[in-house]
């Protein structure tokens, strides 16, 4: 069995999570998709699926129709980032290692998306124009000389492209110096965004401005302006101060709150592996502390890929999914409470993934 995308270590996974591309593409002839009528929707998802099936790994693809998928479905496919939480018509084509997928009449009759764990914007960048390139073999997208593809929100015309990288930054939050780099980003047309929420737990920190766990978005601003070369030199750019940036606060925060730091980590591991409960902003905020600590070489006995991986088996929709095709024998006074049964199971979760480790302190 194939291990997940998201299991694997990729480049600089240190401080960079995932790299994902995304390309927006409509077929012409057709209305947008909050447009289409009677029949339209159906015709659309036939012609695009006959273009899959004709790539050459055509038959490692599968199609999935969001209308046949159960709440318990569609949690995992948003958690796992394959569309976005009000996207109830149309379908999503899937590869079977989950690396590329493409929804079929979302906000656009195809988005096009290729995924890898670390920074690989090229890799990903690869995939998806390879899939794009085959496609256009066989449909012909709305496009115009002046405007390059055409798509329903003018920010995602031009390439059609979107940008989206996703950072582990706890040092850069503990000397509070996020804001000064999403008003770079800015500047440069991108977003600095918070990927699981604002806020914390409290292990790393708390208020209004943090992102949960530390874990930030690196998001293009739109695709209208610039060629794809340029858009991908402006975010491996960013991305490359914030790499350095991080490391260098890591470097700072070792010389001057390393007890901090220390403290962090021994609260996480604590509560990990004494709970009866974890909520999920908990569970972040927890990976995020034993990240930390695998960072700066306190501890043994888990990697990279582990705590990667761990960010996805404790959504609500993944352990639910294991609730309903497992057998657990739950204290009686949860037997009936499915939220405190996914607590207890993220708890359960957690103890296990922490089990060998060890602190190297």
């Amino acid at each position: 069995m194939t291990e997940a995308w998201y299991a694997l270590e990729g480049a600089e996974s240190d401080v960079v999570i995932a790299s994902k591309i995304k390309l927006f593409r409509n077929l012409a002839n057709f209305p947008f998709p909050e447009k289409l009528g009677p029949g339209e929707d159906e015709r659309i998802q036939s012609i695009v699926l006959d273009g899959f099936n004709s790539l050459e790994d055509g038959d490692k693809f599968q199609a999935i129709k969001i209308s046949q998928l159960d709440s318990v479905g569609s949690k995992v496919m948003k958690e796992r980032g394959l569309c976005s939480g009000n996207f109830t018509r149309g379908g999503i084509i899937l590869r079977d290692d989950g690396v590329l997928s493409c929804t079929v009449n979302e906000t656009e009759h195809l988005c096009i998306s290729s995924v890898s764990s670390g920074f690989e914007i090229d890799k990903v960048k690869a995939m998806s124009f390879s899939v794009d390139s085959q496609l256009q073999k066989k449909i012909q997208f709305a496009a115009s000389y002046d405007f390059g593809y055409l798509t329903s929100s003018i920010l995602n015309s031009g390439s059609g492209m979107k940008i989206d990288i996703t950072l582990h930054l706890p040092c850069l939050s503990l000397l509070k110096k996020i804001p000064s780099f999403m008003a770079l980003c800015a500047k440069e047309k991108f977003m600095l965004a918070s990927t699981f929420g604002s806020g914390s737990s409290g292990f790393i920190g708390s208020g209004d401005g943090t992102s949960l766990g530390s874990y930030y978005q690196l998001i293009s601003g739109g695709s209208c302006g610039g060629s794809e070369f340029d858009q991908i030199a402006g975010a491996v750019t960013l991305c490359r101060k914030m790499i350095n940036a991080e490391r260098e606060a890591r470097t700072e925060c070792k010389n001057t709150m390393f007890s901090s730091i220390k403290n962090i980590v021994f609260r996480a591991l604590s509560v990990a592996r004494s709970s009866i409960f974890v909520t999920l902003r908990e569970s972040i905020d927890i990976i995020s502390a034993i990240k930390i600590a695998l960072d700066f070489h306190l501890i043994k006995g888990i990697t990279q890929g582990d705590l990667h991986a761990l960010l996805y088996r404790v959504q609500n929709g993944q352990l639910e999914f294991v609730l309903n095709n497992g057998s657990f024998n739950f204290e009686e006074d949860i037997e009936n409470n499915s939220m405190k049964k996914n607590e207890r199971l993220r708890a359960l979760v957690l103890k296990e993934a922490f089990e060998n480790l060890k602190l190297d302190i």
